[in-house]
This record gives structure tokens, C-alpha cells and sequence, in this order.
């Protein structure tokens, strides 16, 4: 008892935090586990988290990406979550692992096939004694929200958020998880992890970024992808999953993370009781891998993005080092989002068309990386040379290299990144991720307060030390060169011939009636009260909305100007300068950059189709100062030509690429078919006629944007009638305002029969199948009944959609169907599902999903999980204090007179399976369903897509203005 009552006191740590009535508290079970709660009263929910030090890093040399596999079968349920009959499904997944051990004893692939048959009449003969699904249906019970997981190189996270009512049931779940897992549907999932792959596969982000990674990395596993390789991804073994899993998931590697409304009394003891259970572990002993070192310059290639880029990279320091600081602030003293670096500075005078710096510091080794986008002449088609850029940039960073910064410069770099890291701890997700990387690092938790004045006291003599350290002749150069076809990388596989794996859906585990059977305590109902928000009148039509800051000293302020390019099309371009802009008569952009740096202000302007927006945020003891300068810029500004060309460039690079990019193409096709004509890539400017564009007409369109009225959204901690006095008299708004209009929304295309829009692209690896109806007029009254429709037909991973598609056929990563509501009351509702799947998969992909919208299953079972997933999200999915004011306004423009969840909980407990009958009768079922497609044609026949409907095949020409000469 001695010894127990002294680990207690050992173990728990209270650490005070910044912002009104928040503690981390640090502990460490008895099994070796460690316990992170970020207690903060003032969020309505819990976002928790079971993070595992154990990454693709940890993969088997001959086995990548058994990390990301089990984090994707960890969901399949143990020994009592999903389970029916236990000892009659243990032998009939003894044999599944034993074929998958048989499995890779042959090369032969004939012989392989034949065991793949096998396993899947295993799999389905197993799935006669599991429910499917069901730890997934649990957290939907308990109003979870956001069930998700992740893997990285060093470490992997499962986590969601739920009601803080549901914190004894979301712990007993997720420590059960860890107690006897049991991979059911490895086989599926195995397909589903390939769609994941082949859907990265057509993406060049990821493509350039595993390609900067097997460049830095060398031998290092950080230079693989952390899928895995594809030679390995077909080729697996449970066995060896199970052998992972008992190695790296023992407590003594896993830390559970609670952040937001948890009372920690509270949840220490149920932590206990649960996570306990869960038996230490061996020792890990890992080995910790050399990373290659540069020696001079280095130089590779490669044809594989969207456009050319230059990359330049240094060896950094791993996560936690001394210098991981001090190289940060040089890197942001090259680039920082307030655009007052050094590297800054060519883009700010149109020499690169984009640049950026930052350090990615893992556990094992770091990284800093430099990268640019050269610029693009428009006159003669082409991109400035790699060579001229390295040169441009290393004539830069010289000045880093030489100390050539004041002590002005640095401060002001070190207050912007302590604000920005002040605002990104509102975030209950970011809290619980910044926890999770203390844990794999081995850091203190204190860093977390200390943060603040570890940064502040970084010397000027250390940060110009640490530059000459690290930024120095040692490095890698990659010349990232546009392709205008990217081929599919890996052995291209066909459709495996399974059958499908039929679960007792409907039924529930013995485990989960228990789990369902425990007692909750009754939630704490809170609505938001619209009256909250202090507003008043500026000028004729414009309005301040004021909400208080609880949190920390930082305000937040967006000018919301009621016109966008919808009316002014020419605003995009207008815009993307001022984000650049000096100001009358001879101000230069860096010195505007810095002055509201020296304010420890950050000031942004965007844009689209209805509003214009001029965003900032800062500290309010130079909220006057910060204003004027403001005002100054609205009022003179100063655009650059220089720039202008560079962003025509950049507009006439990104539109001759537009062809070869699935995603643009799948945004264009989808655009196209909803809106025809009025299609966002129909109604933009001409590419010829942005050569016209000019800066007087330019500084016109801005300028005449701010005669609009506008909304002011503040949220700080000075007094309401303080801050009115001070915007009133230090922001440039008209007095006599020009009417908005806004949101003014497009109206969409009409069909009167099912018809099929085909885009064919012989370099696509995956199909990509969107599928639309067209709704009735928008009234709050239908809010309930569209939103269980949506979660039970496909708006999470136990909808039927989820289910058909993915769980028991494996068709896709990615599959949905819900019901997208307008911005304003009375605009149609529409419908919107989506299939990504490999392209030989395709028919049978829109086969099932064509039967689902033609004839939804019936399954009432289902029912009670919707009701209750829907209820407590109610009750918890709250805006925070930043958002509430302009949430409050979108809601009053859907036509909500108070908090929606007042009559939504009403209605909610009323609500019967038929309701979601009656909505898919009255709006779905016989209605016209409007797909489009981009896929390669080569994968299968196109012409039976016309058992479908009408079927119009779409060249890309048809969907884009001009994409250049």
C-alpha cells in the first residue's frame, strides 16, 4: 500500500496554464502508461486521444507499412467489441492468419490467387459470428464526433471528440480496443489501404513530397513512404501484424491525451480503472538510425509536379534539441506568414513567384528545407531557370548566413510566432497533438507553458550562430521539374474476385449491451444566446459584432465587405496584391510588412464569390496604431507591376497545368455539370485578357469593393464601447455604404433524367464518381430530418454507404453521401455522394451505389445509434468564442431566429425511423441522379455506363476558358 500510494505521488504533476480555468495534469500508470489532461471548462467538449510512440519508422525492412495497416484494423473490434461468438469465429481466424502465413511461403501466383479465394470464404464464414463495425458505432452512440486515426513516421493517433457526459463510456471503449484486438476483414482492408494508395498515387503533392523524402532521408526509413512500398502492400502477413502490435502497443509506449471540458478528479480514477487492465509490456529497445549528412552540393531531379520548383535542403536537428528554437526563428527570419524575411522580400518584389522556409524536425533527425516557385513570363510561355533562382536565393541567404538582421527584426519574428502558437492552444485538437509529440519526444511537459520565454530568450549572438551552423555549402538541391503526364508508379493490380463480407448487422455484442447499459450522467445543456454578441451600427449600413476573448490577450478582427467576384471578377487579382502591397506615395511592401510586424500584427486580405474580407490579428495595446496603418493601406495603396506580371505569370503557369491535374479536373467536371455555363472555370477571366489587367484598374476594383457595407467581426478582451470608438475612427469605412447583395448563390443546372458526365483520363489510377440530386427549397424545419438521412445513408463509417461500399466489398478509400444545406433560407438543398476506387472497380463501384439511391435498404436497427449520435452532437458541437458572432449571422441567414439546437433537441425526441424514410421517398428516391466521372477508359467499358442513364462524354476543353495560348 506503501509503495501504491507513493507512485500516486510521484505520478501526477499539475501544471497552470494560461486562460481562464485551465491545468494540464501529467501522470504515470501503474503499467507504465502516461496520462496528459488539458483541463479547459470553457470548450463544450472532450477531444480525446490514444497516441502510440510507433511509426512507419518502426516498419520491417520486408514488411513497410504494417504501422498504417494496424492502425486501420485496430478498428475491427477484439474478442468482445463485435464479437457474437467468440469461440466459434477464434478457429476460423486462426486459419485466416495460417493461410496469410501459407500465403508467403509461395512466389507462385496462381497458387496465391487460390489462397486469396480461400481467405475470403474464411472471412465470410467468420462474419456470420461478428456484428461489423461496431467499435465505430459505439462512438456514434455516445455522440463521438470526428472517429479518426492517423500514422506518422514516429508515431500514430487515435482520437475523436465527444460529449463530456460520455467521458466512463469513451474510456471503457478505447482501453478494451488494446485488450485481445482481433483484425477481422484484414483481407478487405487490405484493398482499402490500396485504394488509399492509389489515390495518393494520382495526387503530385504527395508524389513530390515522398520524393523529397527518399532524397533527404537516404537509408533512413524516413525516406520511405509511410504507406509503405507497394511491393509490400499485396503481400502480407496477419501474423506479422500481430507480432507488430505485441511489440510496439504495450503501455509503456502509449500515452491517453483528454483536452477540454473534463474535470480531472473526475477522470483520474476512471483512467485508472480502465487503461490499468492493460498488462505491461517487454521493454522497447530501439535503435536509433543514422540520417545522412550533406557534403558539399548535391544535385537531383525529377519531372513529377504540377509546375518547376526549386527545393534547397540542409540537415536540421530532431524534435526536442537544443537548437530546434533558435533554427526555427531563422527560418522564419527567412519566410514568416507576415512576409517580412528576407526570402519574403523576392517575392515581395516579383523576382520569385512563391517562396517559403521551414524546419521539419522528427524524432530520429530534422530537416530545412528552402523552396521557391521560379517566376513565370507570360509574353514568352515560359518559367525562369533553376539555376537562376538557387543563385537569387543563396545571394539571400547570405544575409542570414552573415547576421545581417537587427535586434528589431528579431523581436518582432519572436512575438509573431509566440502569438501564433498562443492561438493555435484554442484548439482542443492542436492541444492534444502538441501533447502527443511531448510524449514521443521524451519532452517536458513544461515546455507547453515555458514556450513563451524559451522563444524570447533566443539571443541575437545565438540565432546568428545557429545560422552559420546549419545553413552553410552543405546541401541538396532538387530541381522539381512540371510533368505534363505523371505515370502510375508500382505494378498496376487488377480487381480481386471476392465476394462480399456479409456481418449480422443489426445485432450487438454482449460487451456493447453492456457498455450501452451504463449509466451517464445527464449532459449540461448550454445554447448559445445570439444576445451575447454586443452589435452596433457604423455609418449607414455597416455593423460591428463584438464577442469577448476568454482565452489570452490576442484579438482577431475580419472586415467582411459585401461584394466578391461574382459581381467583380477582377477582385481575385486585386486582392492576391494587396496581400503584397506598399502604400502611397513611395512606401515598399517590406516596409509596410514590418512596420505591422514591429506591432506584432498579422494583416491578410481573400476573397470569394460574395464577400471580401481584410483579416488581422494582434494585441490590443496597439490596436489604434494597428488600425491607421491599416487604414492607410485601404485607402493609398501602392500595387506593384513588377508583381502584377508575376501573378499573371503564376495565373497562365497553374492554367496550362490544369489538364494534367486530376483534382482541378474533377473540380472543373463537377462545376461544370452543376452549373453549365456559370461554371467557376467557364466564368473566369479569360487567360488572354490577363494580359489586360493593369494596376490602375486594379487599385479601381479594390477600392470600389470598400464602398461596400461591411460586417466587422472583433473578438478581444478591451471594453465593447472602447472598441467601437476606436474602429469607428480608425478604419476607412464610407459613410453612405453601397447595398450588398450577398450571398448571392449560382443557380444550378436542371436535369430531367438520369444522366452520366465522362471525362476519360488515360493517366488516372483511380476512378473518381461524384453523384448528385436536386432538393426542394431549404426551411429549418426539415434540419432534423435532413441530418439523420445524411448520417444513416452515408455521413460516417456505420452509414450504409460506408458499409456497401468500403466494409464489405472494399470498393474505396473514400465514400459518402449526405445532404449539403444552402447559405440562405429557401435555396435548394442538394444532394452529394462520392467514390474513389481503382478504375477496373469502377462499374461495380456505381452498381451498388446506384442501388442504394434507387432503393434504400431498410435497416431500423440502425436507428437508435443515429438518434442518440445526433442528440449529443447537438448538445456539443458549440462555435468557438473567435467564430460565434459570424456563425450566429450564417444561421439567421438559413433562417434561425436562436440557437438551432433549441428546436433541434425537440424535434429530436419525436424523430422516428420513418422520418428518414419519408425524406429519401419525398426527395431521393425517382428523382434524376447526375454523376460525373473522371476515369481512364481503358478500365473498363464506358459504354455500360449507359445502363445509368444518358451519358455525355466531356472533353477537358469544354470545361475551362482559355488555359493559354
Amino acid at each position: 500500500m506503501k509503495i501504491k500510494h507513493l507512485l500516486c505521488l510521484i505520478a501526477l504533476c499539475l501544471l497552470w496554464l494560461p486562460g481562464k480555468a485551465q491545468q494540464l495534469s501529467v501522470m504515470t500508470l501503474r503499467n507504465g502508461a502516461t496520462v496528459y489532461i488539458w483541463e479547459d471548462k470553457s470548450k463544450p467538449d472532450v477531444f480525446g486521444m490514444v497516441a502510440f510512440k510507433v511509426g512507419s519508422v518502426d516498419d520491417p525492412v520486408q514488411y513497410t507499412g504494417l504501422a498504417h495497416y494496424l492502425e486501420h484494423v485496430m478498428f475491427k473490434g477484439t474478442q468482445t467489441i463485435d464479437a457474437l461468438d467468440w469461440e466459434k469465429e477464434k478457429p476460423i481466424y486462426e486459419k485466416i492468419i495460417a493461410k496469410y502465413d501459407e500465403r508467403a511461403a509461395t512466389t507462385d501466383q496462381a497458387k496465391r490467387d487460390a489462397i486469396d479465394l480461400e481467405i475470403n470464404e474464411l472471412t465470410r464464414e467468420a462474419a456470420q459470428y461478428a456484428v461489423g463495425n461496431e467499435f465505430s458505432q459505439l462512438i456514434d452512440h455516445m455522440g463521438g464526433e470526428g472517429l479518426n486515426a492517423s500514422t506518422g513516421f514516429d508515431q500514430t493517433e487515435y482520437h475523436n471528440s465527444f460529449p463530456p457526459s460520455q467521458l466512463e463510456k469513451w474510456l471503457e471503449v478505447y482501453s478494451e480496443r488494446l485488450i485481445d484486438p482481433v483484425f477481422r476483414g484484414f483481407q478487405t482492408e487490405l484493398e482499402a489501404v490500396y485504394e488509399e494508395y492509389n489515390m495518393y498515387n494520382d495526387n503530385r503533392g504527395s508524389r513530390l513530397g515522398e520524393f523529397i523524402n527518399e532524397q533527404a532521408f537516404g537509408s533512413h526509413p524516413y525516406a520511405r513512404p509511410i504507406i509503405g512500398l507497394p511491393e509490400h502492400l499485396k503481400n502480407p502477413q496477419l501474423s506479422k501484424l500481430i507480432e507488430f502490435y505485441n511489440t510496439w502497443y504495450g503501455p509503456q509506449n502509449m500515452s491517453i491525451i483528454l483536452v477540454g471540458n473534463v474535470d480531472t478528479k473526475t477522470a483520474i480514477p476512471l483512467i485508472r480503472e480502465k487503461f490499468e487492465r492493460i498488462p505491461r509490456r517487454a521493454e522497447i529497445h530501439r535503435e536509433k538510425q543514422p540520417v545522412p549528412q550533406f557534403k558539399g552540393r548535391t544535385e537531383k531531379s525529377a519531372k513529377i509536379y504540377y509546375y518547376p520548383m526549386l527545393a534547397l535542403i540542409y540537415n536540421g536537428v530532431p524534435s526536442n534539441d537544443k537548437d530546434e528554437i533558435p533554427l526555427q526563428i531563422c527560418c522564419e527570419l527567412l519566410s514568416n506568414s507576415q512576409k517580412t524575411g528576407i526570402l519574403d522580400k523576392l517575392q515581395l518584389d516579383g523576382d520569385i513567384m512563391s517562396v517559403g522556409a521551414g524546419q521539419n524536425a522528427m524524432r530520429d533527425a530534422g530537416v530545412v528545407m528552402i523552396n521557391a516557385i521560379p517566376s513565370f513570363d507570360a509574353n514568352q510561355n515560359r518559367w525562369d531557370s533553376h539555376k537562376a533562382v538557387e543563385k537569387i536565393l543563396l545571394s539571400s541567404l547570405q544575409q542570414l548566413q552573415n547576421g545581417e538582421f537587427d535586434e528589431t527584426i528579431l523581436n518582432s519574428i519572436k512575438q509573431n510566432m509566440i502569438r501564433e502558437y498562443e492561438l493555435s492552444l484554442e484548439s482542443n485538437e492542436t492541444k492534444a497533438y502538441i501533447l502527443a509529440s511531448l510524449f514521443n519526444t521524451g519532452s517536458d511537459p513544461s515546455e507547453i507553458l515555458n514556450y513563451k520565454e524559451r522563444v524570447n530568450a533566443v539571443t541575437l549572438d545565438e540565432v546568428k550562430a545557429t545560422a552559420k551552423k546549419y545553413f552553410t555549402d552543405n546541401y541538396l538541391a532538387l530541381n522539381i521539374q512540371e510533368a505534363k503526364n505523371l505515370d502510375s508508379k508500382g505494378k498496376k493490380l487488377k480487381k480481386p474476385a471476392y465476394k462480399p463480407i456479409e456481418t449480422k448487422k443489426g445485432e450487438m455484442s454482449e460487451y456493447a449491451k453492456w457498455v450501452e447499459s451504463l449509466p451517464a450522467p445527464l449532459p449540461e445543456v448550454k445554447y448559445c444566446d445570439f444576445n451575447s454578441i454586443q452589435q452596433k451600427r457604423i455609418n449607414t449600413r455597416s455593423k460591428l459584432f463584438y464577442n469577448f476573448n476568454p482565452e489570452n490577450e490576442v484579438f482577431t478582427m475580419t472586415l467582411k465587405y459585401g461584394v466578391g467576384t461574382h459581381r467583380m471578377p477582377k477582385l481575385e487579382y486585386a486582392v492576391a496584391l494587396m496581400n503584397n502591397a506598399g502604400m502611397l506615395p513611395d512606401v515598399e511592401p517590406l516596409a509596410i510588412k514590418r512596420a505591422m510586424g514591429e506591432l506584432n500584427v498579422n494583416c491578410s486580405y481573400a476573397v470569394d464569390d460574395n464577400y471580401m474580407y481584410v483579416m488581422m490579428n494582434g494585441y490590443e495595446k496597439d490596436l489604434v496604431k494597428a488600425c491607421q496603418l491599416l487604414s492607410k493601406q485601404i485607402l493609398f495603396p501602392k500595387l506593384d507591376d513588377k508583381q502584377l506580371q508575376s501573378l499573371i505569370g503564376s495565373a497562365f503557369g497553374s492554367r496550362q497545368m490544369e489538364n494534367s491535374d486530376i483534382s482541378t479536373l474533377e473540380r472543373a467536371l463537377t462545376s461544370y455539370v452543376l452549373y453549365k455555363d456559370s461554371s467557376d472555370y467557364l466564368q473566369r477571366i479569360p487567360t488572354r485578357d490577363l494580359l489586360d489587367l493593369s494596376i490602375t484598374d486594379l487599385t479601381t476594383q479594390f477600392q470600389a469593393a470598400t464602398n461596400y457595407e461591411c460586417e466587422i467581426y472583433y473578438t478581444g478582451t478591451a471594453p465593447f464601447d472602447e472598441v467601437y470608438d476606436v474602429l469607428s475612427k480608425n478604419l476607412p469605412l464610407k459613410a453612405e455604404e453601397m447595398p450588398s447583395s450577398s450571398p448571392e448563390l449560382r443557380t444550378r443546372e436542371k436535369y430531367a433524367e438520369n444522366t452520366i458526365f465522362f471525362l476519360p483520363n488515360s493517366k488516372a489510377t483511380q476512378s473518381k464518381i461524384y453523384f448528385f440530386i436536386e432538393g426542394k427549397p431549404f426551411d429549418v424545419k426539415d434540419d432534423i430530418a435532413i441530418e439523420a438521412f445524411s448520417d444513416y445513408f452515408g455521413g460516417g463509417f456505420g452509414s450504409l454507404v460506408m458499409d456497401e461500399i468500403r466494409e464489405k466489398r472494399a470498393m474505396a478509400y473514400s465514400a459518402y453521401g449526405v445532404i449539403s444545406t444552402p447559405s440562405v433560407a429557401r435555396r435548394n438543398f442538394l444532394f452529394q455522394g462520392f467514390v474513389g476506387t481503382q478504375g477496373d472497380k469502377t462499374l461495380d463501384a456505381i452498381d451498388i451505389y446506384m442501388n442504394l439511391l434507387t432503393d434504400m435498404p431498410s435497416m431500423p436497427e440502425h436507428f437508435d445509434v443515429v438518434k442518440t449520435n445526433i442528440k449529443e452532437s447537438i448538445l456539443s458541437a458549440k462555435p468557438g468564442f473567435r467564430s460565434a458572432s459570424a456563425v450566429y449571422e450564417a444561421w439567421k441567414r438559413m433562417g434561425y431566429t436562436q440557437d438551432p439546437a433549441i428546436d433541434k433537441m425537440k424535434k429530436i425526441e419525436t424523430l422516428k425511423f420513418e422520418d428518414i424514410v419519408n425524406f429519401y421517398n419525398e426527395n431521393i428516391k425517382g428523382k434524376p441522379i447526375v454523376m460525373a466521372i473522371v476515369g481512364n477508359p481503358k478500365d473498363f467499358d464506358v459504354k455500360a455506363l449507359e445502363k445509368y442513364g444518358k451519358v455525355v462524354k466531356v472533353s477537358e476543353s469544354k470545361l475551362f476558358s482559355e488555359s493559354g495560348f
